[in-house]
């Protein structure tokens, strides 16, 4: 079970039915279905081979998914992982249950900060971030070099990096394209 992260849900069974495609997020978790109509000029009438098609865009998007995932952490020092499963035949799940992740994805609220274990707050700045909203990748960041002392701050919160989004939002315009040639492999 994910207890927070991300994860992102791509769905054969909603391509067959010719769904719309959905977002939503709660709970720590962002996830979507990745749907479009692909209707070919010859429709494959062994369900064999429609089976065949439908698993083999699932598996290429998902594989292709959870790598855009691994590359917005790529310059981390720690490396979340980003699993793919399979809950249901035509449905594959990309997620993680890394914390670090879903702060960053969906974004803090402002909030004080004060020393715990002494009287005062020792951290380095001017802090330059590794990752930016909406952008599927990573940097090099900076803690920066000069060294601060405070009784407390008064945190600005965290601009929400929304990549689940982001990642999604890639995926539809390329998922038909998944599909296709999916179709064209049968044929």
């Amino acid at each position: 079970m994910h207890t927070g992260g991300a994860v992102l849900v791509t769905d054969a069974k909603h391509v067959a039915n010719a769904s719309a495609i959905g977002h939503q997020s709660k709970l720590g978790k962002a996830w979507c279905n990745l749907a479009k109509a692909i209707i070919p000029k010859k429709l494959p009438s062994d369900r064999q081979k429609m089976s065949r098609i439908l698993v083999n865009t699932m598996n290429a998007t998902a594989k292709a998914v959870q790598v855009d995932f691994k590359v917005t952490t790529q310059t981390w020092d720690h490396q979340p992982t980003f699993a793919i499963s399979s809950p249901r035949p035509y449905v594959r799940q990309i997620a993680t249950d890394d914390s670090v992740y879903a702060m960053l994805n969906k974004g803090t609220k402002p909030h004080t900060i004060r020393p715990r274990s002494s009287k005062i707050l020792r951290f380095t700045g001017p802090f330059r971030p590794k990752s930016r909203p909406g952008y599927i990748g990573s940097n090099k960041g900076s803690q920066g070099t000069a060294e601060i002392w405070a009784h407390g701050v008064n945190h600005p919160g965290t601009v929400a990096r929304n990549w689940a989004k982001t990642i999604a939002a890639k995926w539809r315009r390329q998922f038909p394209m998944t599909m296709q040639r999916s179709i064209d492999s049968e044929y």
